[in-house]
C-alpha cells in the first residue's frame, strides 16, 4: 500500500517572510500550510508549529519535516510521523516537493482497507463453506439417490443372466422394461446434479441467443412423450409466434425438462400436462400446468431450496432427488427471471416461470395442437 495515491495536491503555498498573524486565519483552517518561495521548497508550517515556537515570521516558526518519497508504503510513513511527532508531512518524487500526507488520512484508508480485506475474507469463507456443503451434498446424493438405481439395475442383469434361457419372452421383457426405466431416471438425476453443482461452482457458460420458447417447450414435449405415455399422460403446447427471447437454449430446455417430468410424475394416469408460453408486459411468461396432487401449501417456498426441500414419491411411486426444482430455479435467476408455483382451484398445480423478452408482435397466433374453443391466451 503505497502513500502514492493518498497524496494531497490542493495545498495552499505561502511566503516564507510572511508574518503569523496574516495566516493563522488559514493555518487553523487547513491545518498545514507549504512554506515555499517562487521554486524554493522551505517546509510545512501546522498549528503545533506556532504553538511550541511561537515566533513573528513563518520561517522562524519552521520545525524540520523530512521529504518522503512518493514510493515509500502507507506503514512506513506513519512510522516516521510516529518518530518526528507529527500529523502531516511532506512528500516528494526524485527529491521535488508535489504535495501532502496527514495522518488522519491514512488511518483512515488502512481502516476502510481493512474493513474491505474483512469483507472479503468473509465472501470467501462462505463460499468455501458453500462449496463444501455442495461437495457433502452431491456425495450424499451420489451414496443414497445413485446407489438405489444401480442396485437395482445390476439386480435385474444378475436375475437375466442366469436365468435368460429359462425365461419367457413376457418375463425377460417386464425386466428389460424396468432397467430402462431406472436407468432413465438415474440419467436425469445425474444430470441435474451435474447441472446444479457446476452452477454452483460458476462453471456453466452463459451463452443467451435469440430463441422461439414455444419451439424449444415443443422439442422438450416430444423428448418426454414416451415417458407420458407410459401413464396415459397427454402433453399439449400453446404458444403465439412471437414468444422470442434472448436466452441461453440449454438453460431453457433443462428449466422445460424438470417442470414438464415433475408434471408428468405427479399426474395420475389419463391426466393432462399443458405448456403455456405468452407475452406478459416485458417478459415471456412460462407456466406449466397439471391435473395432478398439487403441492401442499407450506411447501410452496421449500421445493425450490436445496436445504429444506425433501422428494416425495410420484403418483406411480417415481423416485427423485428433490434437485430439479433447485436446478429450474438457478437457471431463471440467471436469466433474471423469476419462478413460483400455484396451486389450481380444481386439481393440480401450476409451475411458472419468467424470461426476457426480444418479440415481434405482429406474428399471428400459432394454435399448435390447441382446441379452437379453449382459446385462452
Amino acid at each position: 500500500m503505497k502513500i502514492a495515491h493518498l497524496i494531497r495536491r490542493d495545498f495552499l503555498i505561502i511566503n516564507p517572510f510572511y508574518g503569523l498573524n496574516a495566516i493563522k486565519k488559514e493555518l487553523l483552517r487547513r491545518t498545514a500550510l507549504v512554506v515555499q518561495d517562487e521554486n524554493q521548497f522551505y517546509g510545512v508550517l501546522t498549528t503545533s508549529d506556532i504553538i511550541s515556537n511561537p515566533k513573528v515570521l513563518v520561517i522562524d516558526c519552521l520545525s524540520i519535516k523530512k521529504l518522503i518519497d512518493c514510493e515509500q508504503s502507507v506503514q512506513e510513513v506513519l512510522f516516521e510521523m510516529q518518530i518526528t511527532n507529527t500529523d502531516v508531512l511532506p512528500v516528494g518524487k526524485e527529491g521535488v516537493f508535489i504535495g501532502l500526507v496527514f495522518k488522519n488520512e491514512l488511518y483512515k484508508y488502512i481502516s476502510e482497507y481493512n474493513l474491505e480485506l474483512e469483507t472479503i475474507i468473509q465472501e470467501r469463507t462462505l463460499e468455501l463453506k458453500k462449496t463444501l456443503e455442495t461437495k457433502d451434498l452431491m456425495f450424499s446424493i451420489i451414496a443414497h439417490d445413485l446407489r438405489g438405481p444401480f442396485n437395482t439395475i445390476l439386480g435385474f442383469t444378475d436375475i437375466l443372466k442366469d436365468n435368460l434361457r429359462n425365461f419367457e419372452i413376457e418375463k425377460s421383457e417386464k425386466f428389460i422394461y424396468e432397467m430402462n426405466t431406472q436407468a432413465k431416471r438415474t440419467y436425469n438425476l445425474l444430470e441435474n446434479l451435474l447441472n446444479w453443482a457446476k452452477n454452483q461452482a460458476g462453471k456453466i457458460a452463459f451463452n443467451p441467443s435469440y430463441c422461439n420458447i414455444g419451439r424449444i417447450s415443443d422439442e422438450v414435449i416430444e423428448q418426454l412423450n414416451e415417458t407420458a405415455q407410459m401413464k396415459n399422460i397427454t402433453l399439449k403446447s400453446f404458444y403465439s409466434g412471437n414468444v422470442n427471447a434472448n436466452v441461453d437454449k440449454n438453460m431453457v430446455e433443462v428449466i422445460l425438462r424438470n417442470l414438464i417430468s415433475n408434471a408428468i410424475k405427479f399426474t395420475e394416469n389419463n391426466g393432462l400436462v399443458e405448456i403455456y408460453s405468452m407475452v406478459i408486459d416485458d417478459s415471456i411468461e412460462v407456466t406449466v400446468s397439471d391435473t395432478g396432487i398439487g403441492v401442499d401449501e407450506n411447501d410452496k417456498i421449500k421445493i425450490f431450496s436445496i436445504n429444506e426441500n425433501k422428494t416425495k414419491l410420484g403418483t406411480a411411486n417415481e423416485k427423485g432427488s428433490g434437485l430439479g426444482l433447485v436446478v429450474c430455479k438457478d437457471f431463471v435467476e440467471k436469466h433474471q427471471g423469476k419462478i413460483w408455483m400455484e396451486n389450481k382451484n380444481d386439481k393440480g398445480s401450476l409451475f411458472k416461470f419468467t424470461l426476457p423478452i426480444q418479440i415481434d408482435r405482429k406474428t399471428s397466433l400459432d394454435k399448435k395442437n390447441k382446441p379452437i374453443d379453449k382459446v385462452e391466451l
